[in-house]
């Protein structure tokens, strides 16, 4: 993708001029793309910018500015996050690749575009956009091997900045997948205003077994921003569980890693306690690709 970044009078331009040899999605052998920015770590609504459409093309030509307002004091402390898209009318736009330009390593002052390669979504380099959630879990054994798991969702700290005003309306959701179902949902209260929420909240899934828990079930936490009227805006989210299976039995959810397994396999380990950990927020939750 070729853009320029340049600054002048108290203003971030992003000058978008065109992308080449990008992925087809359609059944034409094309793409309908467009692109999308954001200034992170503000990844709200107010952050982000986006060119027109280009209809059934590989190559788009925009040649569109998209402009921030910022203080020259902010600029060293950002991330250009630009992201490449295809329009689908009907269904869920994909994502073709996107490319992170901190602004410190930029040279603000000449605004000749460069071209960039893009990359696809790198979990691991995103989470300080996203925030840290603090939850605990224990599973109480039953009768019959059957027992229930809780969590008590604590806190989260560093939320991306979704609203107008700078703040959030964070509430927490959770499933123990692979039910996805309305009854399996559990959530918290809304906590308005407040980068840093604290929610102290409790909730059960009753009638498991250790044996489900350690070999196909997996918890997923994701962390929103409330909007009355319209969608909520996914901030982040975690799944926990254990090693991802390989071969059939593998499915695309189950994709825990790192701390998300050692948390629940402590989890499992200890029946009866309860185990609490902090988490950095995965930005994407789409499956992770297995290893």
């Amino acid at each position: 993708v070729l853009f320029g970044v340049h600054y002048k009078d108290g203003r971030l331009l992003v000058n978008v001029e065109r992308a080449k040899g990008l992925a087809a999605t359609d059944k034409g052998g094309f793409s309908n793309p467009y692109i999308k920015t954001y200034l992170l770590p503000d990844k709200s609504q107010h952050s982000k910018r986006k060119t027109d459409t280009k209809k059934k093309t590989l190559d788009p030509v925009y040649d569109q500015i998209l402009k921030y307002d910022i203080q020259p004091s902010e600029l060293s402390s950002r991330t250009l996050w630009l992201s490449v898209w295809d329009f689908d009318r009907f269904g869920k736009n994909q994502f073709l690749g996107e490319v992170r330009l901190p602004l410190s390593s930029a040279n603000l002052n000449d605004p000749t575009p460069h071209w960039h390669t893009l990359q696809e979504k790198d979990d691991s380099t995103a989470t300080f956009e996203c925030g840290d959630l603090r939850l605990s879990l224990m599973f109480a054994p039953g009768e019959k091997g059957k027992g229930t798991l809780h969590i008590n969702i604590h806190q989260a700290k560093e939320l991306s900045r979704m609203d107008p005003n700078g703040l959030t309306d964070g509430l927490v959701k959770c499933h123990l997948l692979p039910d996805k179902s309305v009854k399996g949902k559990r959530k918290t209260n809304v906590v308005k205003n407040n980068l840093n929420p604290v929610w102290e909240e409790k909730f059960t899934y009753e009638k498991v077994t250790l044996e489900e828990l350690s070999k196909e079930r997996v918890l997923e936490v994701t962390v929103w921003d409330f909007n009355k009227g319209t969608s909520n805006e996914l901030m982040g989210g975690v799944r926990l569980g254990p090693t991802p299976p390989k071969g059939a039995k593998h499915k695309e959810w189950m994709d825990s890693s790192g701390e998300e397994v050692s948390h629940w396999e402590a989890v499992v380990s200890r029946p009866g306690q309860w185990v609490e950990q902090w988490y950095s927020l995965r930005v994407s939750m789409d499956p992770r690709t297995p290893s």
